[in-house]
């Protein structure tokens, strides 16, 4: 199993933390990634390397999740 670490950043969601965690390949690890970034826009690294950002997006008038994309590093 790889390492993979999920870090947000201080964003007025919440603090800047790092989250990290096993996952048997890069699909599993996103969909840890997704699980884990509820609301909050964080970067998925594996060692030194950025592989993508999971950006969470809301609505104003809402504060549902309206929508999620991965952006590839």
């Amino acid at each position: 199993m790889k390492i993979y670490t999920l870090r947000f950043s201080d964003d007025g969601e919440g603090v800047a933390r790092r989250l990290e965690f096993k996952a048997e390949d890069l699909t599993a690890a996103l969909i840890i990634a997704h699980r884990e970034a509820t609301r909050r826009t964080a970067e998925l690294w594996e060692r030194a390397r950025k592989l993508c950002t999971v950006r969470r997006e809301v609505e104003e008038n809402d504060a549902r999740t309206r929508s999620q994309r991965f952006q590839m590093a």
